[in-house]
């Protein structure tokens, strides 16, 4: 479904110029928010074991230890969204040791403790049997290393970055959108928020809270602008940041985001083009500590 067309045919009958329509839809991205009660068909399951195809190991860290299973989805009962040409079959898996992916405090080595894997349908596939795993493996020891399978059920949610609010449109970007309020309840009003997400494909990166600039959160793009614009102009690209992060954001989409534990966020972003092409096992895990 075009909801991004949905959306522009709302606000132009309710009187809103064009160009602030077209500004608006520019951050306007729309997510599948999956959690444990829904009307419909279970799209996937959160926790329990996963299956794998037959004779296929459970995937391990780069220090050889099985790595806590986060997630499945059923990628033929998924919504279609736009913006997000996730497989339309198969099945994609998601592991993550969040605790061991932090503590490395580098993004490189973070990705030995993550992984997204892809199963392509009509594979043969089987529970996996839960492999040996360290009393240790989580330094809260109230975490288990099989939790409680449920079964997640989908909705789709406009989303829009958190620091584009009607506090001052002036602060962000240079965008004066006259409208924002109005686009803002539009949009929420289409595609109402119900509770948090198990699960949330799609839509804007989680951040955790702390400020990048004056005006926006750090998340995993303002990580990468910053990289980028450090190694090009590393005495002046301050002033910058916003403007490189709108440019990695047309990049890059968060392609599953979770809270495996009160105080951490899960999250892994891929490439584009590399999600058009299929290339799962080239997404990037950015696991945040909120406190």
């Amino acid at each position: 479904m075009d909801y991004h067309r949905q959306f522009r045919q709302a606000a132009i009958a309710q009187g809103i110029p064009a160009d602030e329509i077209d500004t608006f839809a520019g951050f306007l991205r729309f997510a599948i928010w999956t959690r444990t009660h829904g009307e419909g068909t279970p799209v996937g399951q959160r926790g329990g074991l996963p299956r794998l195809p037959a004779g296929t190991a459970w995937p391990l860290s780069e220090d050889g230890e099985p790595l806590p299973f986060v997630a499945s989805f059923d990628c033929a009962a998924l919504p279609r969204v736009d913006d997000l040409p996730l497989p339309t079959d198969g099945t994609l898996l998601f592991f993550l040791h969040h605790e061991d992916a932090h503590e490395t405090y580098d993004v490189t080595a973070e990705q030995g403790h993550a992984r997204v894997l892809h199963v392509p349908a009509g594979v043969e596939t089987v529970t996996a049997e839960v492999p040996e795993y360290s009393d240790m493996t989580f330094s809260n020891m109230e975490l288990e290393f099989v939790t409680r399978a449920y079964d997640l059920y989908a909705s789709v949610t406009a989303d829009l970055p958190d620091w584009l609010d009607e506090s001052g449109p002036e602060q962000h970007l240079g965008r004066h959108l006259t409208h924002l309020p109005q686009l803002r309840a539009l949009a929420g009003k289409l595609w109402p928020e119900n509770g948090t997400p198990e699960v949330m494909l799609g839509g804007h990166s989680m951040h955790i809270g702390e400020l990048a600039t004056d005006a926006i959160h750090t998340t995993p793009e303002t990580r990468i602008a910053d990289e980028r614009l450090s190694a090009a102009a590393p005495d002046g690209w301050a002033a910058g940041l916003e403007e490189e992060t709108l440019r990695v954001m047309s990049e890059w989409v968060p392609l599953a985001q979770f809270v495996p534990e009160d105080v951490y966020i899960g999250r892994f972003l891929i490439r584009r083009d590399d999600l058009a092409a299929g290339r799962y096992d080239r997404a990037m895990s950015y696991t945040a500590f909120t406190e």
